[in-house]
């Protein structure tokens, strides 16, 4: 807005610059060259030109410029040509201020309708020199050789001065688009930035807290109901909360300050999974069996962030919906890619199934990183989970 402002007072200055600098020739012209050109009244031509002048400067401010043909700039067009038309009756070289006028034609009027004025404007010395003097006037041939000059040159660079205005003014109009669809542009970003992170943190929190919380309130139900029937199991429940609940805090703290699994600090991935796998097996009972090739490549931090999640949502969806009493975790070098492979002995998936907050999740992690996804029914019954990932 500031920009726009600026660049309007600036025409407004070169303009009025323009129009007292023509109409200031013309009234010097009007006393310099009254003996060659006696007029009639030289003094009131150049208050009319002094006049026209605060017409123009004044007047202009509020007339809209290369718009429809409306009441105001008729009577801004009709005003200024009568009074440098009665400069002229009163001194013949006030016609000096004609180059003044041409600029508001065709700024002011339809480029059709600003050539017609500029046409007649440029006849309009001849015809009052005919008028006053006839065709035996000594300035005829000036007067005739002036106005053809004036026929072939006003108009055409009246519509070069408006064609270079309106490009311009397109120029503007697509500059302020751009700057729009670049705000637009980078708004859009952040917001999609943003959603883009509350997705991440949605995951890692699935992923990481949601899961250790469960795995405390089912802890918790356990030792309830262990706590007068066998105190030691019940014992050993609480210390597997305990841990529990610290791996959570440690995941949080470490979700805040770089959102990389704390877990993989402490070791090899494969170890870490291993951990996993034992911590599920005395939480659910479930017999857990993992084998993992010793010659894994080291491979990318986002890459192991993705595989132990998928690790942690396969085996948290076992607990929840599978049933089983056996579960399989493989973690193999496949070329470039690692995979890592999870199987079970549940129930399978039902004929309604449809993948929920956790699969959609792994599966976006694994596209992040360019891995996949695979989701299998096993022959036997059972799920099988398949996740790979590049190494590198």
């Amino acid at each position: 807005m500031e920009d726009a402002a600026q660049q309007l007072n600036t025409w407004h200055v070169l303009w009025d610059t323009y129009i007292v600098g023509m109409c200031g020739v013309a009234v010097i012209s009007v006393f310099l060259l009254d003996d060659l050109v006696p007029g009639r009244a030289p003094g009131v031509a150049a208050a009319l030109l002094v006049a026209l002048i605060a017409w123009l400067t004044i007047a202009g401010r509020r007339v809209p410029r290369l718009g429809a043909l409306t009441a105001r700039s008729i009577v801004y067009v009709v005003v200024a040509t009568i009074l440098w038309a009665l400069s002229m009756v009163c001194a013949p070289a006030a016609v000096a201020a004609i180059p003044a006028l041409y600029p508001v034609l065709f700024s002011t009027l339809p480029l059709t309708v600003a050539i017609g004025a500029a046409l007649a404007v440029t006849l309009m010395p001849l015809t009052i020199d005919v008028a006053a003097s006839g065709l035996q006037s000594p300035h005829l041939p000036v007067a005739v050789a002036m106005t053809l000059l004036g026929l072939i040159a006003g108009p055409l660079i009246g519509i070069m001065v408006v064609t270079t205005v309106r490009q311009r003014m397109a120029m503007a109009a697509v500059v302020a688009a751009l700057e729009a669809s670049r705000a637009e542009t980078s708004r859009l970003s952040r917001e999609a930035g943003i959603a883009g992170e509350r997705e991440r943190l949605a995951r890692e929190i699935h992923d990481t807290l949601a899961q250790g919380f469960t795995s405390i309130v089912a802890l918790a139900q356990a030792v309830q109901a262990e706590l007068d029937t066998d105190p030691d199991t019940a014992a050993g429940h609480v210390e597997l909360i305990r841990r529990t609940a610290r791996a959570n805090l440690s995941e949080a703290r470490t979700m805040v300050s770089s959102l990389t699994p704390a877990a993989l600090d402490e070791g090899s991935l494969s170890a870490v999974i291993r951990r996993q796998c034992d911590a599920f097996a005395a939480e659910s009972g479930v017999a857990v069996r993992v084998t993992a090739d010793p010659d894994l490549p080291s491979s990318a931090m986002a890459s192991n962030v993705v595989l132990l999640r998928a690790a942690q949502e396969s085996l948290a969806n076992i607990r929840k919906h599978a049933g089983a009493t056996e579960v399989s975790v493989d973690l193999a070098a496949d070329g470039d890619m690692l995979r890592l492979s999870l199987s079970d002995n549940g129930t399978g998936l039902s004929a309604q199934h449809h993948d929920g907050y956790g699969l959609t999740g792994m599966r976006a992690r694994a596209a992040q990183v360019g891995g996949s996804l695979t989701v299998l029914q096993t022959s036997g019954g059972g799920v099988t989970v398949v996740v790979e990932v590049p190494a590198l």
